[in-house]
């Protein structure tokens, strides 16, 4: 029978009970803000926190973020991902071995080229070599961390737009659309007003992670212990960097405790 191999990614993984991952990486997320021309130098710290000598890999790949944009990743090969950096970075070293309870310094360097726009994204990837070790369904183990890069151009657009505003069931829905040049990972909270001005309810919707050109969709509980009467609905996504996306909700609650939606304004 064909081993098929495992690759299981730890992202700065924490594990439950007394365990904790064998490999680490100190920082598990790079925030660049770039003009054309940059070049940029730093290191990226890994820990081995076994009792043993691990031999690794490192290596570039691209990412995208996935429908529903809840914080899901497709990984792809370096240099086919839209927005792809891996022309940019150079790293060294490729392979090392890193001693028990030790650490590794990896350098990197981005050439940012003469022109830059909006955002451009990928993972390095460090890769613990498991040699022929299986597990005992015959499956051959891969175990690697990685570091997210994320680097986008000074003069970037962030934009969003929020609309398809619906009521469904006992919820409030609409979409967030991304408008800009870079990836949003947007902080949205809303809350409700009464009609004398006093806030009725107010919360926080999950994160988002919306590439540049697509929507994605969010919703609401609606309080049921509302009384009947119209309630101002205010929807704020912090974009970050002093951008934000706003939707005024006007809706209605009939004594029956039915909602709807009289007027959307921004």
């Amino acid at each position: 029978m064909r081993r098929s191999v495992l690759f299981t990614v730890l992202f700065l993984a924490v594990l439950t009970g007394p365990a904790r991952a064998q490999l680490f990486v100190e920082e598990g997320k790079v925030v660049l803000s770039v003009s054309g021309g940059d070049r940029i130098s730093k290191t990226i710290t890994v820990d081995n926190n076994s009792k043993d000598e691990m031999d690794i890999r490192v290596y570039w790949e691209d990412f995208q973020y996935q429908a529903p944009y809840d914080g899901s990743k497709k990984f792809l090969p370096a240099g086919t991902g839209m927005g792809s950096a891996s022309g940019w970075i150079q790293y060294m070293p490729q392979e090392f071995k890193i001693p028990p309870s030790g650490k590794q310094k990896i350098d990197y360097t981005i050439n940012v080229p003469a022109q830059v726009e909006g955002g451009h994204y990928g993972v390095l990837f460090f890769e613990k070599s498991t040699g022929a070790a299986t597990d005992v369904t015959g499956v051959r183990i891969v175990t690697r961390i990685g570091c997210l890069f994320f680097i986008e151009a000074k003069n970037k657009a962030k934009k969003a737009q929020v609309g398809d505003i619906a009521v469904a069931g006992g919820d409030l829905t609409g979409t967030l659309t991304n408008a800009g040049d870079v990836v949003l990972i947007p902080r949205i909270t809303y809350y409700v007003m009464d009609e004398s001005g006093m806030v009725a309810d107010r919360g926080e919707l999950g994160r988002l992670y919306i590439p540049p050109g697509e929507s994605a969709p969010w919703k609401l509980p609606l309080p049921k212990e509302l009384a009947a009467g119209r309630y101002s609905l205010m929807v704020n996504a912090d974009l970050e960097e002093g951008d934000i996306a706003v939707k005024d909700i006007t809706l209605q609650k009939s004594s029956s405790g039915e909602f709807t939606v009289e007027k959307v304004q921004d």
